[in-house]
C-alpha cells in the first residue's frame, strides 16, 4: 500500500486536478488538512472512499502502486471487531466477551488491524469526528511514538483517544488533544490497561457487517 503522499498525488491525477487546494475543496476539508495528512502519513479514509465511489475510482488502483495488486487474500489481517459507543462499558468490564459478540468489518488496508471503536468525545476534533470509528491495532507501551494517535483504556476512566507527545521527567506520559478546548492528559503508564495505535478513521456502511 502506498503512503499518504503517493495516494494524494494519484487521487489528484485521477480526478483531473493539480493542486491540494482543489482537492481540499472537493473533500470539503481545510487546505492545511491535506498537508497534515502528508506529514503524518495518514488519511481520512471515509471521505476518500466516498469520493472514489462517487467518481467510480477503483480503490486498488488508488491505494496500490501496482494496479494488479488486490487486497490481501487473507481477510483476517484487515478484519476488525467493531465496538460501538453503547458497548464501551461492556468492553471495559470484559474485553474478551465484548469482542466475541462484536460484529466485524473488512477494511481496505494491508496494515494489520484488529479493533474499531466508535468515538464519543470531541477532544480530537477536527482530526477525528464524534460518531466516527477509529480503526486500531493493539500494541505495547514500547511502541509509542511522539505525535501519533493512540486509543487506550484507563482503570475507572474509560476509553481515551489522544495524541502522544512525550514522556515527562516524572515518568508519566503526556498526551495532547487536537481540540484546544480540551485539556491535555498526563498518564501513569501503569494505569493503562490496553493500548492501541490508531491507523485511521471511517464511517462504515454497517449494512454489510458480518457476524
Amino acid at each position: 500500500m502506498q503512503n499518504a503522499t503517493a495516494v494524494i498525488k494519484k487521487l489528484k491525477k485521477m480526478l483531473g486536478i493539480k493542486t491540494d487546494l482543489e482537492l481540499s475543496n472537493i473533500l470539503n476539508v481545510k487546505p492545511n488538512t491535506i498537508s497534515s495528512w502528508k506529514k503524518r502519513d495518514s488519511l481520512q479514509y471515509d471521505s476518500i472512499i466516498e469520493l472514489c465511489e462517487k467518481n467510480k475510482i477503483n480503490l486498488n488502483d488508488l491505494f496500490y502502486s501496482d494496479s494488479s495488486c488486490l487486497f490481501p487474500i487473507n481477510d483476517q489481517s484487515r478484519t476488525v471487531k467493531v465496538i460501538p459507543a453503547d458497548h464501551h462499558f461492556e468492553y471495559l468490564l470484559n474485553p474478551d466477551k465484548a469482542l466475541a459478540s462484536a460484529p466485524t468489518y473488512i477494511f481496505p488496508t494491508t496494515e494489520e488491524v484488529d479493533t474499531a471503536f466508535q468515538v464519543i468525545t470531541e477532544n480530537m476534533y477536527p482530526t477525528i469526528k464524534v460518531s466516527s470509528y477509529v480503526i486500531t491495532k493493539k500494541i505495547t507501551l514500547r511502541d509509542l511514538h511522539p505525535w501519533h494517535l493512540y486509543l487506550f483504556t484507563l482503570e475507572n476512566r474509560g476509553i481515551m483517544i489522544y495524541r502522544f507527545k512525550r514522556t515527562l521527567e516524572n515518568g508519566k506520559l503526556l498526551f495532547i488533544s487536537d481540540n484546544t478546548n480540551f485539556e491535555n492528559l498526563e498518564v501513569n503508564p501503569k494505569e493503562i490497561k490496553e493500548l492501541f495505535c490508531v491507523r485511521g478513521s471511517f464511517l462504515p456502511n454497517f449494512k454489510n457487517l458480518g457476524d
